[in-house]
């Protein structure tokens, strides 16, 4: 933990590579560092450290960096998919309310027959037809 304001501080001047930094012991004895020098300073010199990687670790990056694009691909694609099944569910959802709307709207329902002659539908059987409609609108929307 006493280490911790030292590695914050050098965190903070990482990008101030012009910055001079100095380090002073107070009278308790403690360490610190700052960027103007005080009484009994020193000033450190901070060389970044550079760290080569080797052709199979470039490469192990590189790989990680294919399979990252490759799955922000496939959750983008996954996402348009969800988006286009949602617009096709909401379609049919408003559909099946304008379908429902119809049977307030009617008293009589009409079919053709094997003929083309227009003959009336059982009301038990738009009953039954309202229900199911009622069922996946509940069901689905």
């Amino acid at each position: 933990m006493r280490w911790f304001p030292l590695v914050l501080l050098l965190a903070s001047l990482a990008g101030h590579s012009q910055a001079e930094i100095y380090r002073w012991v107070d009278e308790q004895g403690r360490v610190h560092f700052g960027q103007r020098p005080q009484p009994g300073s020193e000033r450190v010199v901070v060389k970044p450290q550079v760290i080569e990687r080797d052709a199979q670790t470039r490469q192990s990056e590189e790989n990680l960096r294919r399979i990252m694009q490759v799955r922000q691909s496939e959750r983008d694609e996954e996402k348009a998919l969800r988006l286009e099944q949602r617009k096709r569910r909401q379609l049919e959802c408003e559909r099946m309310g304008r379908e429902l709307a119809q049977f307030d709207k009617r008293m009589y329902w009409y079919e053709k027959d094997a003929s083309g002659k227009k003959v009336e539908v059982d009301t038990r059987r738009v009953q039954e037809r309202r229900a199911e409609i009622q069922a996946l609108i509940r069901e689905r929307c």
